[in-house]
Protein backbone atom coordinates (compact mmCIF):
# COMPACT_ATOMS: atom_id res chain seq x y z
CA UNK A 1 0.00 0.00 0.00
CA UNK A 2 2.96 2.51 0.62
CA UNK A 3 4.93 1.83 -2.25
CA UNK A 4 1.55 1.98 -4.58
CA UNK A 5 0.06 5.44 -2.82
CA UNK A 6 3.39 7.30 -2.74
CA UNK A 7 0.91 10.89 -2.77
CA UNK A 8 -0.37 10.00 0.50
CA UNK A 9 1.52 12.41 2.80
CA UNK A 10 1.99 9.61 5.56
CA UNK A 11 3.16 7.43 2.68
CA UNK A 12 5.30 9.62 1.17
CA UNK A 13 7.18 10.43 4.69
CA UNK A 14 7.77 7.03 5.27
CA UNK A 15 9.22 6.33 2.14
CA UNK A 16 11.48 9.21 2.52
CA UNK A 17 12.92 8.06 5.77
CA UNK A 18 13.68 5.21 4.93
CA UNK A 19 15.20 5.92 1.45
CA UNK A 20 12.71 4.67 -0.87
CA UNK A 21 11.58 7.05 -3.13
CA UNK A 22 11.49 6.85 -6.58
CA UNK A 23 13.88 9.99 -8.10
CA UNK A 24 12.04 12.02 -10.23
CA UNK A 25 12.86 12.01 -13.72
CA UNK A 26 14.58 14.81 -15.52
CA UNK A 27 12.46 14.88 -18.41
CA UNK A 28 13.64 16.84 -22.00
CA UNK A 29 11.69 17.57 -24.62
CA UNK A 30 12.99 14.56 -26.30
CA UNK A 31 12.30 12.39 -23.45
CA UNK A 32 8.80 13.56 -21.83
CA UNK A 33 5.69 11.14 -21.89
CA UNK A 34 3.42 11.37 -24.21
CA UNK A 35 0.11 12.24 -23.11
CA UNK A 36 -3.33 14.47 -23.75
CA UNK A 37 -3.12 18.10 -24.11
CA UNK A 38 -5.96 20.38 -22.82
CA UNK A 39 -6.66 24.00 -23.80
CA UNK A 40 -8.49 26.34 -20.93
CA UNK A 41 -12.12 25.51 -22.73
CA UNK A 42 -11.39 21.56 -22.57
CA UNK A 43 -10.23 21.60 -19.13
CA UNK A 44 -13.05 23.39 -17.88
CA UNK A 45 -15.29 21.14 -19.53
CA UNK A 46 -13.27 17.49 -18.37
CA UNK A 47 -13.53 18.68 -14.84
CA UNK A 48 -16.28 20.64 -14.17
CA UNK A 49 -18.62 17.76 -13.82
CA UNK A 50 -17.00 16.66 -11.17
CA UNK A 51 -17.68 16.57 -7.52
CA UNK A 52 -15.61 16.74 -4.43
CA UNK A 53 -14.55 13.07 -4.14
CA UNK A 54 -14.31 12.19 -7.59
CA UNK A 55 -11.75 15.64 -8.06
CA UNK A 56 -10.00 13.92 -4.83
CA UNK A 57 -9.52 10.64 -6.38
CA UNK A 58 -8.54 12.00 -10.04
CA UNK A 59 -5.87 14.92 -8.11
CA UNK A 60 -4.59 11.64 -6.14
CA UNK A 61 -3.70 9.71 -9.25
CA UNK A 62 -2.15 13.34 -11.07
CA UNK A 63 0.27 13.10 -7.85
CA UNK A 64 0.79 9.33 -7.74
CA UNK A 65 1.62 9.10 -11.65
CA UNK A 66 4.32 12.07 -11.01
CA UNK A 67 5.89 10.51 -7.97
CA UNK A 68 5.96 7.57 -10.34
CA UNK A 69 7.10 8.85 -13.43
CA UNK A 70 3.96 7.99 -15.13
CA UNK A 71 5.10 4.37 -15.36
CA UNK A 72 1.43 3.51 -15.61
CA UNK A 73 -0.66 6.66 -16.67
CA UNK A 74 0.15 9.31 -19.14
CA UNK A 75 0.08 12.80 -18.07
CA UNK A 76 -2.39 15.57 -19.16
CA UNK A 77 -0.61 18.59 -20.13
CA UNK A 78 -2.18 22.16 -20.57
CA UNK A 79 -2.04 24.84 -23.40
CA UNK A 80 -3.04 28.18 -23.75
CA UNK A 81 -2.56 31.56 -23.30
CA UNK A 82 -2.05 32.77 -19.28
CA UNK A 83 -1.61 36.21 -17.81
CA UNK A 84 0.09 36.38 -14.35
CA UNK A 85 -1.72 37.51 -11.38
CA UNK A 86 1.46 37.05 -8.51
CA UNK A 87 4.79 35.24 -8.80
CA UNK A 88 6.39 34.40 -5.57
CA UNK A 89 9.41 32.50 -4.40
CA UNK A 90 8.52 29.11 -2.99
CA UNK A 91 9.28 28.39 0.46
CA UNK A 92 9.64 25.27 2.85
CA UNK A 93 6.19 25.02 3.86
CA UNK A 94 5.14 25.02 0.17
CA UNK A 95 5.31 21.24 -1.41
CA UNK A 96 7.83 22.46 -3.42
CA UNK A 97 10.25 24.37 -1.64
CA UNK A 98 12.52 25.54 -3.80
CA UNK A 99 12.18 27.61 -7.11
CA UNK A 100 9.38 30.45 -8.18
CA UNK A 101 5.56 29.45 -8.86
CA UNK A 102 3.38 31.86 -10.86
CA UNK A 103 -0.13 32.38 -10.61
CA UNK A 104 -1.86 33.46 -14.03
CA UNK A 105 -5.78 33.65 -15.71
CA UNK A 106 -6.09 31.79 -19.16
CA UNK A 107 -6.64 34.89 -21.42
CA UNK A 108 -9.32 32.77 -23.33
CA UNK A 109 -11.21 31.44 -20.16
CA UNK A 110 -11.46 33.89 -17.27
CA UNK A 111 -12.90 30.69 -15.32
CA UNK A 112 -9.46 28.96 -15.55
CA UNK A 113 -6.51 29.92 -13.43
CA UNK A 114 -3.18 27.99 -13.66
CA UNK A 115 0.18 27.69 -11.12
CA UNK A 116 3.07 27.48 -12.81
CA UNK A 117 5.38 25.56 -10.77
CA UNK A 118 9.15 26.42 -11.64
CA UNK A 119 11.07 23.85 -9.49
CA UNK A 120 15.13 24.93 -8.50
CA UNK A 121 14.64 27.91 -10.32
CA UNK A 122 17.47 30.12 -8.95
CA UNK A 123 16.64 33.44 -9.71
CA UNK A 124 17.05 36.36 -7.34
CA UNK A 125 14.51 38.64 -9.24
CA UNK A 126 11.22 37.41 -10.36
CA UNK A 127 11.26 35.69 -13.44
CA UNK A 128 7.95 37.24 -14.74
CA UNK A 129 5.98 40.22 -13.58
CA UNK A 130 2.34 41.08 -12.36
CA UNK A 131 0.42 41.76 -16.13
CA UNK A 132 2.78 39.65 -18.25
CA UNK A 133 1.44 36.89 -20.54
CA UNK A 134 2.72 33.86 -21.40
CA UNK A 135 2.12 30.25 -23.60
CA UNK A 136 1.85 27.19 -22.56
CA UNK A 137 2.82 25.25 -25.39
CA UNK A 138 3.09 21.73 -26.76
CA UNK A 139 6.84 21.74 -25.91
CA UNK A 140 6.31 23.70 -22.77
CA UNK A 141 5.01 19.87 -21.37
CA UNK A 142 3.14 21.85 -18.26
CA UNK A 143 1.92 18.17 -16.79
CA UNK A 144 -1.03 19.04 -14.22
CA UNK A 145 -0.43 17.86 -10.91
CA UNK A 146 -4.30 18.77 -9.22
CA UNK A 147 -6.93 20.85 -9.82
CA UNK A 148 -9.28 23.04 -7.45
CA UNK A 149 -12.42 23.86 -8.08
CA UNK A 150 -12.63 27.79 -6.58
CA UNK A 151 -16.06 30.26 -5.75
CA UNK A 152 -18.65 30.53 -8.61
CA UNK A 153 -17.68 27.71 -10.74
CA UNK A 154 -13.37 28.64 -11.43
CA UNK A 155 -11.20 26.24 -11.58
CA UNK A 156 -7.50 26.43 -11.21
CA UNK A 157 -4.70 23.81 -12.29
CA UNK A 158 -1.39 23.24 -10.84
CA UNK A 159 1.42 22.27 -13.66
CA UNK A 160 4.78 21.52 -13.47
CA UNK A 161 6.79 21.57 -16.91
CA UNK A 162 8.20 18.00 -17.48
CA UNK A 163 11.16 19.20 -19.71
CA UNK A 164 12.51 21.05 -16.77
CA UNK A 165 13.51 24.07 -19.29
CA UNK A 166 12.01 27.10 -19.62
CA UNK A 167 12.47 30.53 -22.04
CA UNK A 168 11.05 33.71 -20.83
CA UNK A 169 11.18 36.84 -21.78
CA UNK A 170 10.60 36.22 -25.42
CA UNK A 171 13.42 33.77 -25.39
CA UNK A 172 15.78 36.02 -24.18
CA UNK A 173 16.67 33.54 -21.36
CA UNK A 174 16.65 30.14 -20.40
CA UNK A 175 15.46 29.16 -17.43
CA UNK A 176 17.05 25.91 -16.19
CA UNK A 177 14.61 23.84 -13.51
CA UNK A 178 15.42 20.91 -11.70
CA UNK A 179 13.27 18.27 -10.77
CA UNK A 180 12.85 18.37 -6.24
CA UNK A 181 14.33 16.00 -4.41
CA UNK A 182 11.83 16.09 -1.53
CA UNK A 183 8.17 17.68 -1.60
CA UNK A 184 6.50 18.70 1.28
CA UNK A 185 3.27 16.59 0.90
CA UNK A 186 2.06 18.10 3.71
CA UNK A 187 1.59 21.33 2.53
CA UNK A 188 -1.70 22.90 0.80
CA UNK A 189 -2.97 22.75 -2.64
CA UNK A 190 -3.52 24.53 -4.15
CA UNK A 191 0.03 26.38 -3.46
CA UNK A 192 -1.48 30.24 -4.20
CA UNK A 193 -3.98 31.80 -3.23
CA UNK A 194 -7.06 32.60 -5.01
CA UNK A 195 -6.89 36.43 -6.06
CA UNK A 196 -10.56 35.94 -6.85
CA UNK A 197 -12.96 36.55 -9.71
CA UNK A 198 -12.83 40.21 -10.48
CA UNK A 199 -8.73 40.07 -10.14
CA UNK A 200 -7.78 42.85 -13.70
CA UNK A 201 -4.81 43.97 -15.01
CA UNK A 202 -3.62 45.79 -18.12
CA UNK A 203 -1.93 44.32 -20.43
CA UNK A 204 1.82 44.20 -20.73
CA UNK A 205 4.76 42.19 -22.77
CA UNK A 206 3.76 38.71 -23.78
CA UNK A 207 6.50 35.71 -23.26
CA UNK A 208 6.83 32.81 -23.96
CA UNK A 209 7.04 29.15 -21.88
CA UNK A 210 8.79 26.23 -23.76
CA UNK A 211 11.03 24.05 -23.72
CA UNK A 212 14.24 25.23 -24.81
CA UNK A 213 16.58 23.05 -27.04
CA UNK A 214 19.58 21.77 -25.27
Amino acid sequence: MIFSHPEKPFHYKMLAKFKKLTPLRPYTIYTAPAGKSFGPRDILAEFYPYNREQLGVRNDLFKRSYLKNYQHEQPVYLLGSFRVLSVRQLAASDVFTRGWIVRARSSELEDVDVELVMPGLSKDVAPFASGDTFNLQKRSYASALHVQRMDEDRICITVVPLAYQAVAKAGEEVLTLTPPEMLNMEAYWPITRDPGSEFALENKETVDVAVAKP
